[in-house]
């Protein structure tokens, strides 16, 4: 999972990123006109217990890379002001992160003049709007031009002609992609556009230390008429990146002080998994335990092959058993199948989010 954080110069973009980045990542930066990249190994207290009960050499969490991307250039924000490669960076990524400024500093001026997030908000949606109208209107164009001089390949291209003239005038009366009831075969045509107004959006809404998160949210969400694939959160960016430099056992202290159950990362990983529609399922044994990312109602084949594809192609069946049952039977592996809870499933069983699987495999098949 792949999450872009982007905004205004002065919004402590690059502070929240930090406090996600935190020790447990591996970063990366090049130049100021390419973004920081953060790969944040993903807690989840069931793969350490896991790792506890069959003694695993190995414990790999699943990872999510979070991009730092570059300021636009002086005060204009228009996307053809952004450095050259941040389109289409953005374009890449799962989900687009919006770091809005709340907090007011008298030592650090808003690029505005003033501090007004429902102003900031607004113009980051009409940015992403025309963009994707740019780019809707240029492959019209140019889809036009083909069926001029190419008329065998007319019927394919006549729907997929429609399919943005459709996207044309959703863009045109502002409302964003993500908002539109999608087949799966237009949404196979879609990607190849990447339109960044049908990504999930995250705004994030920097606050400071005493604001009332809850009350900026509130507002913020106000301002979207098709709240799907929309996720609004406060963050105190300052105070989670102080947060996250701690080492863990000072964290935990931090937060009782503060009266903090957990950090903004903890919570906002969850918060991006059910936005995108993610969850995850588990391999373990003696050698490594593992936690993988899958999309939701995801079939066993489908897990099977994210794991290696060798196990879908000669996929026999899955062993499967939930955490939960693990842990009642007081972490005693043996004891899953006298009490019934271990199950053959086929390649159509659908994974549900904590599954722990082992994948039975024909191996002569796999290797054909």
């Amino acid at each position: 999972m792949k999450i872009a954080l982007f905004g205004l110069p002065l919004t402590g973009k690059t502070t929240i990123f930090r406090s996600f980045a935190g020790f447990q990542s591996e970063t990366t930066s090049r130049s100021k006109s390419e973004p920081n990249r953060a790969i944040v190994r993903i807690p989840d207290a069931r793969l350490d217990k896991l790792e506890q009960i069959y003694k695993s050499r190995r414990k790999v969490h699943s990872t999510i890379e979070y991009l730092d991307m570059p300021n636009p250039i002086g005060s204009d924000r228009h996307p053809a002001r952004f450095p050259e490669n941040f389109m289409a960076e953005l374009r890449t990524t799962d989900a687009l992160a919006y770091v809005v400024r709340v907090f007011d500093s008298p030592s650090v001026p808003h690029i505005h003049g003033d501090v007004d997030f429902i102003r900031d908000i607004k113009e980051i949606n009409t940015d992403l709007l025309l963009s994707d109208l740019a780019v809707a209107e240029s492959a019209l164009d140019k889809m036009g031009h083909r069926l001029k001089v190419d008329a065998t390949t007319a019927f394919e291209m006549r729907s997929r002609q429609e399919l943005l003239a459709k996207c044309k005038q959703a863009l045109e009366n502002e409302t964003p992609l993500r908002a539109l009831a999608w087949k799966d075969d237009e949404l196979k045509h879609l990607r190849n556009y990447q339109f960044l107004s049908q990504k999930p959006f995250i705004v994030i809404l920097n606050t400071g230390e005493k604001q009332n998160g809850n009350d900026v949210v509130a507002r913020a969400r106000q301002l979207f008429a098709h709240p799907q694939s929309v996720l609004v959160t406060a963050i105190c960016g300052q105070l989670e990146m102080e947060i996250s430099q701690l080492p863990a056992e000072e964290q935990i202290l931090f937060l009782q002080e503060m009266g903090l159950q957990e950090t903004a990362l903890k919570r906002f990983i969850p918060q991006c998994f059910d936005l995108l529609g993610r969850m995850y399922f588990f391999t373990v044994g003696e050698d490594e335990s593992r936690a993988w990312e899958i999309p939701k109602n995801s079939t066993a084949l489908y897990a099977a092959g994210v794991i290696h594809t060798d196990l879908a192609q000669g996929f026999i069946c899955a062993e499967v058993f939930r955490y939960e049952d693990l842990l009642a039977l007081g972490g005693v592996p043996g004891k899953l199948k006298e009490a019934g809870k271990m199950r053959l499933e086929g390649k159509e069983y659908v994974v549900e989010d904590g599954d722990i699987l082992t994948i039975r495999f024909n191996v002569s098949k796999s290797r054909k």
